[in-house]
């Protein structure tokens, strides 16, 4: 190989080199996020959804037309101690039935679920006089 063939072989070189692309910058790859036109809001309080649920629950016992003094303050506890969702208090704050309030209580994960099912078991069982488990 001669002086010129090196040179040229160098050039060319240095050339794609010179050419290659810049390191991608990783905040420029990433598409734009989307906002939400609508936005979030803190969901129902926690006394709130307590306070609809015993109405709901209230509604099977005449002699209680604003619900159980108990079942509220259950409830509200439960709430306030496990952390319920915004979209679980948003959705106990507006039943009108039991069977929304079934479907409000689905969206609570299982820990959640049977914190409340074994509260609401003490509950009934000291009321009708057998001792809690």
């Amino acid at each position: 190989m001669s002086l010129h063939h090196l040179r040229v072989a160098l050039g060319a070189s240095v050339l794609l080199i010179g050419c290659g692309s810049a390191p991608r910058d990783p905040a420029r790859a990433r598409p734009p996020e989307r906002r939400d036109p609508i936005p979030r809001t803190q969901g129902a309080s926690c006394r709130a959804a307590a306070d609809r649920m015993a109405v709901v629950i209230g509604e099977h016992a005449p002699d209680q037309p604003d619900g159980d003094i108990h079942e509220r303050a259950l409830f509200e506890l439960r709430c306030e101690t496990d952390h319920w969702s915004d979209e679980t208090r948003s959705c106990l704050a507006t039943i009108t039935s039991d069977a929304e309030a079934d479907g409000c209580l689905h969206t609570l994960t299982q820990t959640q679920q049977q914190a409340l099912a074994d509260d609401r078991a003490r509950l009934r069982a000291e009321r009708d006089g057998h001792a809690p488990e």
